[in-house]
């Protein structure tokens, strides 16, 4: 990231901008969001639900019309549960346009990217918004992992571009992790600060880096699971040991929903950026367990209607699958605490080096985007103020690292005592 553009800078700047440069009320904005695919449908309602008109973009009329439809669910929904009534209702949907002219976008205060984490589709797509679009127009991409660098190499007005990343689903989602580009206007950020908490969500500021900050953080807890499952450590332990810890969600039940064939996808695209830019792309056990789930026992996830855990014909989660013993063995045992305090830990270890390199302003962000945005126990308070917190405090946490690091290797170092850098999974 440029010194100019610094995380901590920007976030100073940024939080002293007086509050009368913008209504407290979207009513009367134009926001368009292109892609009408599950983010860009629930982006959509977000911002009509907040008072915004919406003018929801997507290849065909068809499929943009499909995505309003997502706004009609959620409001009947609503109706029946008694949080909404006929008439706002029929209000909400007004606001939501669908439509397959990219012209249709020029009034847009705000424009949000939603399609395909692919950086080819999201530079032709971002190039097309811009061509109907003026400045001071802010544009947006909900990347999740892509370089914001990368994404807008080919735009005209690159200071009026950075990421805003939303967490699906994300009409209930609170989290917005807002992404600074090198080249990322101060105003933009600001721009961009206040729509989101307009939109009633919570924004973090981060830096451009690989993955940024929530998804380099999580990345690490979903391939830890994964890496436990190919030492032949039981699944349900695993699980077990994610329920213990007060994560929502545990991780095999994750992957399946994420999917692993997306999971590995977006590893993909990164690792070619990453090499693009001269860079190396390393493996890790978790390439293994993930290829092996794929392509060996053609299991990858939910939506195959088979991935770690079985599914009926209606979609429904019943049990791990049995085979999975059978598959990642021999079998091995371990603690259930160690196993709860890998997952926890490989988490706060990467949110330290976040921190370290400025990827993220402050520790509050960082605490405030692993709750929010990912699920890190909430009880904790967040990655560092797990930290601070451990018995015995930071040096107790160093030590119970340490313990892990020489039980299970080298990735549970702290930042400062690694040897190297935890290892990158590869594509095949």
């Amino acid at each position: 990231m440029h010194p100019d553009t610094s995380v901590r800078t920007v976030r100073a700047r940024t939080e002293c901008a007086p509050s009368s440069e913008k209504s407290d009320s979207l009513a009367g904005t134009t926001i368009g969001v292109v892609g009408a695919g599950m983010m860009g449908a629930a982006i959509a309602y977000t911002c009509a639900r907040a008072g915004a008109d919406v003018v929801l973009w997507a290849r065909t009329l068809e499929n943009a019309r499909r995505g309003k439809s997502y706004a009609d669910r959620r409001e009947a929904h609503a109706r029946k549960a008694g949080t909404s009534n006929r008439s706002t209702s029929q209000s909400l949907l007004a606001r939501i346009t669908p439509t397959e002219c990219a012209r249709d976008l020029s009034a847009s205060a705000l424009v949000i990217e939603a399609v395909a984490e692919n950086v080819a589709v999201k530079q032709q797509v971002l190039q097309m918004v811009e061509a109907v679009t003026e400045a001071p127009t802010v544009l947006a991409s909900t990347t999740s992992t892509l370089p914001i660098a990368i994404l807008s190499a080919k735009l005209q007005r690159p200071q009026c571009f950075l990421g805003m990343h939303f967490f699906s689903p994300a009409d209930r989602m609170s989290l917005v992790e807002t992404i600074v580009g090198s080249r990322t206007s101060q105003a933009t950020v600001a721009a961009s600060l206040a729509y989101a908490r307009m939109l009633g969500k919570v924004p973090i500021v981060v830096g451009d880096s690989r993955g940024f900050f929530t998804s380099r953080v999580m990345e690490r807890y979903l391939d830890e699971a994964l890496v436990a499952v190919g030492e032949g450590i039981d699944p349900g332990l695993v699980e077990r040991a994610a329920t213990a810890a007060g994560y929502p969600v545990p991780p095999l039940h994750l992957l399946d929903e994420i999917t692993l064939t997306l999971n590995r996808a977006v590893q993909c695209e990164n690792r070619l950026a990453v090499e693009a830019d001269g860079g190396t792309w390393r493996g890790s056990e978790a390439d293994s367990v993930r290829d092996r789930m794929i392509d060996q026992c053609g299991r990858g996830g939910r939506s195959d209607g088979q991935g770690f855990y079985e599914y009926d014909s209606d979609g429904k989660r019943s049990r791990l699958w049995p085979a999975l013993r059978e598959v990642f063995g021999p079998a091995r045992h371990i603690p259930l605490n160690d196993m709860r305090d890998r997952l926890l830990f490989v988490e706060v270890l990467e949110a330290l080096r976040c921190l370290g390199e400025g990827v993220v302003g402050s520790e509050s962000d960082a605490d405030t985007g692993s709750v929010l945005g990912i699920g890190f126990p909430a009880h904790t308070g967040g990655v560092l103020s797990f930290r601070r917190s451990y018995p015995g405090g930071e040096d107790g946490f160093t030590a119970r690292a340490r313990e892990l690091a020489g039980r299970y290797g080298d990735r549970f170092l702290p930042p400062e005592q690694s040897s190297e850098p935890y290892d990158q999974p590869e594509c095949p």
